[in-house]
């Protein structure tokens, strides 16, 4: 959400009566909201079918344009529980959270992992680091690194491009089985009943998807040192994890269009061999993806961060998607567009 939109949220969140408390259950069930599709799974596997879950962004929706109209905070009407990416993916969630006067619990999910502006422990080279719930077994009274009231303000800004720092920590998923744990854990502290189902839940879809990275590894392997364009600098975990190389991006800072300086300097260096394939996003302007494969003579292919679309609903269908993607895009032979 660009910084001059913070002002109408006040007014949205009257409108929308986001932070009433009578919608604390759905259909007998304790609500959570996710700000993204795969967080929104995610919490959805650990959660169980003891709860509603709902999804803020609607999907084909840049996070960082994001512009809520009412529709969208009343899906925070007695929200229990809200999941943010964090590293200063969504910080507009706190904002509006702070609007509706909600009293949800706040999970920052890459604050749960070490990563974000001021760490840089999202590294996520071999599953020896990776035990999904090693030091997240506290009790729900425990302090936790990514927890939070509604309204307490996290890290400002973005920060993109720099491995522990990078807010799609999501798109590897080691780091998504260790984010896991640190889910359990904030449902368990509004419902400590279940507190157990929830872990058992994590550690269960955790091995899901370590068996998931190990299937992703394979088919990836062939790939190992390719270079690739991205529409924006989303890749950095999933680049770091295969092996591959994230040479350059279209659009360097999130929700801003590349100046022409920009836009010719990657064509130069695309002319030159440098490049390899271009990666856009649904969520990205087409435009500025279009000239730059044309000018360079690159090829475009179709990748996901977000999801949340028929094929790519689930967490582990998405990773699949993109890898298949990037296999297929990676070792064709230049020339054409999808």
């Amino acid at each position: 959400m660009p910084g001059g939109a913070a002002a109408p949220i006040l007014l949205l969140a009257a409108l929308s009566g986001c932070g009433a408390r009578d919608g604390s259950v759905a259909h007998g069930r304790p609500v959570a909201v996710a700000t993204i599709a795969p967080l929104a799974d995610m919490v959805r596997s650990v959660a169980g079918p003891g709860w509603t879950v709902r999804t803020v962004i609607p999907p084909g929706t840049s996070p960082h344009v994001f512009e809520p109209e009412p529709s969208d905070l009343r899906k925070l009407v007695g929200a229990k529980v809200v999941v943010v990416a964090g590293a200063g993916y969504d910080d507009w969630m706190r904002r509006i959270l702070a609007a509706c006067a909600s009293d949800a619990r706040v999970h920052d999910a890459a604050a749960s992992l070490g990563i974000g502006p001021d760490t840089h422990e999202g590294h996520d080279h071999g599953e020896a680091e990776t035990d999904p719930h090693e030091g997240h077994d506290h009790g729900p009274g425990d302090g936790h690194a990514g927890e939070a009231r509604a309204g307490e303000e996290g890290h400002d800004g973005h920060a993109h491009g720099v491995l522990g720092e990078d807010p799609h920590w999501w798109l590897s998923p080691v780091l998504a089985a260790r984010s896991l744990g640190p889910v359990a854990e904030a449902l368990a502290a509004v419902d400590p009943i279940h507190a157990d189902d929830y872990r058992r839940r994590a550690r269960e879809t955790a091995a899901e998807y370590l068996d998931l990275d190990r299937e992703l590894a394979s088919a990836l392997a062939p790939l190992a040192g390719k270079r690739f364009v991205s529409a924006h600098r989303a890749w950095v975990y999933f680049a770091d994890r295969y092996g591959l190389v994230e040479a350059a991006s279209i659009e360097p800072v999130p929700g801003r269009e590349p100046s022409p300086r920009e836009l010719k300097a990657l064509v130069e260096e695309g002319r030159r061999g440098e490049l390899g394939r271009l990666f856009t996003e649904p969520q990205f302007p087409p435009a500025a993806a279009r000239v730059v494969a044309h000018e360079a003579g690159l090829s475009l292919t179709l990748v996901d961060p977000i999801g949340g679309v028929p094929g790519r609903e689930t967490y582990p269908a998405l990773m699949r998607f993109n890898a298949s993607a990037f296999r297929r895009g990676l070792l064709e032979t230049p020339g054409g567009s999808e």
